[in-house]
């Protein structure tokens, strides 16, 4: 088909019933939905093979949880 690059949702861990990122619980985290961190390095690996570039989308401010204690969050729950 000619594509050159793909653009993949976020993939971060998000709370649930949470999957576009715009949930976030923990910002290392992979959501299991998208596979592991593995699967997201193949995928990027095989793309590169294949001449082809992978956008990760990013929704870097909005976290998941609705009671606005953004202690719980990873990052956010570090001094």
């Amino acid at each position: 088909m000619g594509f050159d690059a793909i653009w993949i949702s976020p993939v971060i861990d998000n709370y649930d019933k949470g999957y576009h990122g715009y949930h976030a619980r923990n910002l290392y985290g992979i959501n299991s939905n998208f596979g592991t961190a593995n699967d997201l390095k193949n995928l990027v690996e095989e793309c590169h093979r294949r001449d082809i570039w992978v956008v990760v989308d990013v929704v870097a401010n909005h976290m998941g949880n609705k009671d606005f204690d953004y202690s719980k969050n990873a990052p956010l729950d570090k001094a």
